[in-house]
């Protein structure tokens, strides 16, 4: 028998390892180029805003992703090399040089690597298609949202499986060169130092969690509200309390055991705990990055959620469906028109309002925060926007009262003060024509949603009808803006007629209303005087296929229907990617989980052989393994989600110290996630159970 044929019968009795190795290659090509393909789409790079904290967000998500699949698929070649240890032995034992059997596994690899590679990238364009069908499936169709493949999705799929086969070839070389027969003999006999393990390394670990996440999450909110000063970037590195504290607790549910209350439930386990001590720091640095794992794909998928609930709610409250508002001497749309659309479409109007509001001079104070992150307060001059206290009364249904000298701010109906702002701002107003200033009292806030979405920063105020009157006896047209608020019937061709509508109010636009969201006529007139450019100058593309129109446009209609169909393109792209993060995260976590149950039963083989022959029956060898495998499934899952939990919860709250009802219904969600992930896992740890039975000989019950 030849060398050759040795090796070939070797090979095709260690089939399952090319074939696990195989797996999780092709895998991470799929996985990872089909996830790129999507977020390189044009269609997907129109919908992030350039240097949007979203497309920071994608990016860092796309970093977890290609870090989760290269870690698992070296896990998974770790397992590889260390099954084709026994080959190398047995070939360098009947005499074979290193060098030729180096050549022969460069062979192997090359070929496994670039087999499952290929696969993995061609199976990735049609995934991607039919992912993305799946999502159009969830929001309304538009051109704008159409697949299209684009060439850098391709390129940095390619870079991944190309950076991954080389990671593979260099732990391949590196197998080679530290291959001898001793080493080989002794693999399974080596064991590591057990050092004890004091009973409060787990109390401890938890307690820096919890500390590591209120520091990194809490802490900066309350010294900003209290204190007025923001946290240096350095305070970040208080997240590695979180990290400790988990290492801490996954090494005491492995390494501390003792006798107890129960000692003999300890006896019972004796076999199984010990086991775990034996491999205590390669056992818990894997555990480790399965509790991360988990972590990312909760993250990911509450990342997605949280930006769903947050951008549908947007204008869910506002009591009427539409609201326009432009300036005064532009010739828009009106009544006729609007009646004459929904006739055409077959809405229904309902409860169709109008009235004009004033642009004024304002003296008011906001804060600012310097280079040493210290917030301060300081008073700025700009235009906003004032209306009378009977139009709102009119509109809103609601009484106000305000006397002659007193002033409303007009605020969302959820709405919460942040840091940079008070609803108690404005110190003047003043007339942009006879520059008469005048000192207004606060009298609190007015609810009402459809001003306080695109109207007028920092907000709408609210004047009594003499004090408008007064002001407003001496402005023109040009210092007037005109508003028209109305219901919709709720018909099946609502979003044809919101379409329609938005198309020919744009249309109607002139230059008057050619302004940016942030743009201000009289802090431009400012800056002019003091020689400093004006960024916020210039006009804007006023073309209904601007997909950026709605969020920078002043005079941006407000629309339910189209907010919400805009909404959904948006945060399904983006919910999509998350899910897409939290699929690989968790198909990491299963592969990982499934290798180390493996490397287990394969390392103590011989253990459970002699268990048997010290007369150990099938039901305490079974016990001893599932005990043992439980183990590994359960701690990381449980250490994972009791991070994300604690984690979710630091953000909801302290991001406006309240949580709100959508954030609740968040909250829910992700139990209702975890315990499917959990799910998941116990699957993948019934069928590690079986296979790792099979290997130590013991029978399999279900």
């Amino acid at each position: 028998m030849t060398m050759s044929s040795i090796t070939a019968k070797l090979r095709k009795k260690n089939q399952e390892q090319y074939r696990l190795l195989g797996i999780c290659i092709f895998l991470s090509a799929l996985l990872v180029s089909s996830f790129t393909m999507m977020f390189f789409s044009p269609s997907v790079q129109e919908f992030l805003p350039a240097g949007g904290d979203t497309r920071k967000l994608m990016w860092l998500m796309l970093g977890v992703v290609s870090a989760g699949c290269m870690i698992f698929t070296l896990y998974g070649s770790s397992l590889f090399f260390r099954k084709k240890s026994r080959e190398f032995g047995v070939m360098l034992a009947l005499g074979q040089e290193k060098g030729e059997l180096g050549r022969q596994l460069a062979g192997e690899l090359a070929a496994v690597v670039g087999k499952y590679v290929i696969s993995g990238l061609a199976l990735g364009i049609p995934v991607s298609y039919l992912i993305w069908k799946l999502f159009q499936m969830m929001v309304v169709s538009t051109a704008r949202i159409r697949y299209r493949l684009g060439i850098g999705g391709m390129i940095a799929g390619f870079l991944f499986a190309a950076a991954l086969s080389v990671c593979i070839l260099v732990l391949g070389v590196r197998f080679i060169r530290r291959a001898n027969i001793m080493d080989i003999l002794n693999a399974n006999r080596k064991t590591e130092m057990v050092r004890e393990i004091k009973f409060w390394y787990g109390k401890a670990g938890a307690a820096l969690i919890i500390v590591g996440l209120f520091l990194a999450m809490a802490v900066p909110q309350l010294t900003v509200r209290l204190f007025r000063q923001g946290m240096p970037a350095v305070w970040n590195v208080t997240y590695l309390f979180v990290l400790f504290g988990l290492y801490m607790v996954v090494l005491s549910v492995i390494g501390h055991s003792k006798r107890g209350k129960h000692p003999e439930k300890y006896y019972n386990n004796i076999i199984s705990t010990n086991l775990m001590r034996f491999t205590a720091r390669q056992t818990t640095r894997n555990m480790c990055v399965i509790a991360l794992l988990v972590f990312v794909m909760v993250t990911s998928a509450f990342w997605g959620m949280q930006y769903y609930f947050g951008a549908t709610e947007r204008g869910a409250d506002a009591p009427y469906d539409y609201s326009l508002h432009f300036p005064a001497g532009e010739n828009q749309i009106g009544r006729g028109e609007i009646e004459a659309l929904a006739k055409k479409y077959d809405v229904d109007l309902i409860g169709y309002e109008e009235f004009q509001s004033l642009e004024l001079i304002i003296r008011y104070t906001e804060r600012d925060m310097n280079e040493k992150k210290k917030y301060f307060d300081v008073e700025r001059e700009k235009l906003a926007s004032f209306i009378s206290a009977s139009d709102l009364e009119r509109i809103s249904g609601k009484t106000v009262s305000l006397k002659e000298g007193e002033y409303q701010t007009v605020t969302a109906a959820d709405f919460q003060e942040s840091v940079w702002v008070n609803v108690n701002c404005l110190n003047e107003m003043i007339s942009p024509v006879t520059q008469e200033g005048m000192a207004l009292e606060f009298k609190g806030t007015a609810e009402f949603d459809n001003l306080a979405v695109n109207h007028s920063d920092p907000f709408t105020f609210v004047l009594s009808d003499a004090d408008y009157k007064r002001v407003g006896s001496g402005l023109d047209d040009a210092w007037r803006e005109n508003h028209i608020l109305f219901n919709a019937a709720d018909e099946a061709n609502i979003y044809d007629f919101a379409n329609a509508l938005n198309e020919e109010y744009i249309s109607r636009a002139t230059v008057l209303s050619n302004q940016y969201e942030l743009y201000d006529a009289h802090e431009e007139e400012l800056a002019l005087a003091a020689g400093e450019a004006y960024g916020y100058a210039g006009g804007i593309d006023l073309s209904a296929d601007n997909p950026q129109l709605l969020d920078e446009w002043k005079y941006a209609p407000f629309s339910k229907t189209l907010l919400q169909a805009k909404a959904m393109e948006l945060t399904a792209v983006f919910v999509l990617l998350s899910i897409y993060i939290s699929v690989i995260s968790l198909t990491a976590s299963g592969i990982m989980s499934y290798i180390r149950s493996i490397t287990i039963a394969m390392d103590n083989r011989q253990l459970f052989e002699d268990l048997k022959r010290l007369g150990a029956d099938n039901s305490y060898r079974e016990r001893a393994l599932r005990v043992q495998l439980r183990r590994i499934f359960a701690y990381p899952v449980a250490a994972g989600c009791m991070v994300v939990a604690v984690f979710s919860l630091f953000l909801t709250y302290f991001n406006d110290m309240r949580l709100q009802a959508f954030e609740m219904k968040m909250l829910s969600l992700e139990v209702f996630l975890m315990i499917m992930i959990a799910g998941v896992m116990f699957a993948v740890y019934r069928v590690s159970y079986r296979r790792t039975m099979q290997i130590v000989g013991a029978e399999f019950k279900k």
